[in-house]
This record gives C-alpha cells, sequence and structure tokens, in this order.
C-alpha cells in the first residue's frame, strides 16, 4: 500500500471542502489535496492528472458533478459527498466506492477512503472478473426455457407456478421459487419477500417498505427487513 495518496476534491461550498481538507490531513495519509468548484475545471485538471481518489460533491455551479463521471472515460476511486441521500442508486451506477450524507464523521470518512483504496488496488493488480453464470434455464411446459439474468427484472410466487419478469415480458414457468433462487447468483439476486426475488442490478429506489425495480415496485416482507437491508448496505447502497 502507497504511504500517501494524492486526491482531487470537487466541492464548491468553501467550508465543506476546508474541513474535507482537515480530515484528509489528519488521516497522514494524503498529499495536500487539489480543490476545484466546477465540472470544467476538474474534467480538465483530470484530463492532464492522475488522482488516487476523487472526492465529489453533486451539487456544483456549472453542472451536476455526475456529468463529471459521465464525461470521464477512466475514473480514479470516487467518493461521492452530498446531501441528497436519494441520488445514492444513481451514483452506484458508476460503481463509486462510497457516497457520504452530508453532514458525515471522521470516522465515516474513513471508511469511506478504506474502500476506495481497496478499489484503487483492485484495478491496479486484478483483472476484471468473469461472471460465473450469464443465464439460467428455467422450465415452461415440458420444454425449458433460457433467460439470460441480466433481462431478469424480478421473480414473483404464482400460486403453484412462478411468473419471470424479463425486459421483454413476463413467462410462466412451473418451477417453485425457492428451487429457482438456490440457482441464482447471490451478487445480484436478493429474496426481499416470500413471494419475490428481485435483480439489484435493476433497482431504480429504495424505500421502507417496498423496492423499486424498473418501474416495478416490489414490497419488501417484514420478515426480510433486516437481510435487505444488511444486504444493501453490504454493497455499498446504502450508507
Amino acid at each position: 500500500m502507497k504511504n500517501t495518496f494524492s486526491a482531487l476534491i470537487v466541492e464548491d461550498n468553501p467550508l465543506a471542502s476546508a474541513e474535507l481538507t482537515d480530515y484528509l490531513a489528519k488521516t497522514n495519509m494524503f498529499e495536500p489535496p487539489t480543490v476545484y468548484t466546477t465540472v470544467a475545471d476538474s474534467f480538465n485538471y483530470l484530463n492532464h492528472q492522475t488522482v488516487d481518489i476523487l472526492f465529489l460533491d453533486l451539487d456544483l455551479p456549472d453542472l451536476p458533478g455526475l456529468e463529471l463521471l459521465k464525461l470521464l472515460q477512466k475514473r480514479p476511486p470516487v467518493i461521492i459527498t452530498s446531501l441528497h441521500i436519494d441520488l445514492a442508486v444513481d451514483c452506484f451506477d458508476f460503481d463509486v466506492a462510497d457516497f457520504l450524507t452530508k453532514p458525515y464523521s471522521y470516522t465515516r470518512l474513513l471508511r469511506g477512503i478504506h474502500r476506495a483504496i481497496r478499489k484503487q488496488n483492485s484495478l491496479v493488480s486484478l483483472p476484471e472478473p468473469t461472471p460465473l453464470k450469464k443465464h439460467i434455464f428455467l422450465q415452461t411446459g415440458r420444454s425449458s426455457a433460457r433467460f439470460e439474468l441480466k433481462d431478469i427484472l424480478y421473480i414473483e410466487a404464482y400460486g403453484v407456478y412462478v411468473k419471470v419478469m424479463t425486459a421483454s415480458g413476463v413467462v410462466v414457468v412451473n418451477q417453485m421459487l425457492s428451487n429457482i433462487e438456490e440457482n441464482l447468483p447471490e451478487t445480484s439476486f436478493l429474496r426481499i419477500h416470500r413471494s419475490f426475488v428481485v435483480n439489484l442490478d435493476h433497482l431504480k429506489r429504495i424505500e421502507p417498505n417496498d423496492l423499486w425495480v424498473g418501474s416495478h415496485q416490489i414490497p419488501i416482507g417484514l420478515s426480510y427487513k433486516e437481510k435487505v437491508r444488511q444486504k444493501l448496505k453490504n454493497d455499498g447502497i446504502i450508507p
């Protein structure tokens, strides 16, 4: 692991950037960070310089912070700092290392930094992981049909049958939900109700009692709430 890290802070609030700069100095892990207040200046800087970690606010005077991530072809590990927790899901579509809700503590920042460092080390030393499974065969009548896992939004128990909701429509299969669940990768698929397994890759919104998967509102079973919360937390989707 490196002794010191370089950082770029993109933040238009001088109090917020000063506090973050002080926190980074307190860690004894960082060189004095570079600070910019706009997407345009930050984009120009990153086109000529490399940094180990990017700390990015979402409310900037010229463009939303996420526009910077869209512009960059190659991104360092990113830690989002924002007041808007409702934007967390959109941020994780960019594979950010962490999402810090303002105001955050020094301890919470350290957790995010360690996540970003692990991500940086993996980018340097490890190849991109290859999914072990990309499709599944399910019984439809007397035959078996192939389903691409990335196309499945959710799976619902439907009497003695199961409904598979895909990007192109619904398919009814005659297998038990528990048997199907056993053959799904746990990294993407999660049982959130006795009648529903959802594909977290299509997660759009998180509510106290529901998850929105694509345009579908799926209830979270009372006995599944803690399991769902822990999974979302472990995956870095919620703080």
